[in-house]
């Protein structure tokens, strides 16, 4: 950066803000799946059976979904670790998926120096997480 954003385009003030290697970074397109079974999505192209959908629909009936659920999850935390059998003074990670638990643990653990090793091929978000972190990416084969 050169000491602070300028008056200008703002295709200056993002160049000014903005670090060179992110905007390098072009959008991640998402292929359409219509008719794709999306293994590597977890995704079912399929509806579920109507006596899934009428138990769910029972069942968010009585959720209040007019406020913010628990952000510590710890109604589900407490029941994982009893069903893992996992030591109380240990402590569960949740998150909204994989990328989100990619970029927590990257920033925990980025630190001026550090690598991020993950698997090639393998998801992107190991590399992308990597870059955001200021972190170098090593591709492991």
């Amino acid at each position: 950066m050169t000491g602070g954003p300028r008056c200008g385009s703002a295709a200056d003030v993002v160049a000014d803000v903005v670090r060179p290697e992110i905007r390098a970074l072009s959008a991640y397109e998402v292929a359409r799946s219509e008719g794709l079974i999306k293994l590597d999505a977890m995704e079912n192209p399929y509806a579920l059976p109507e006596a899934v959908r009428s138990r769910l629909g029972h069942a968010l009936s009585r959720v209040a979904i007019n406020r913010y659920p628990d952000g510590g999850a710890h109604a589900a935390k407490a029941a994982l670790a009893r069903a893992l059998h996992i030591p109380s003074p240990l402590a569960l990670l949740l998150g909204n998926g994989s990328d989100e638990l990619i970029h927590l643990i990257a920033l925990a653990l980025a630190k001026p120096g550090a690598t991020m090793l993950a698997p090639d091929p393998s998801f992107v978000m190991y590399r992308l997480d990597a870059l955001f972190a200021g972190m170098r990416f090593v591709p492991v084969s």
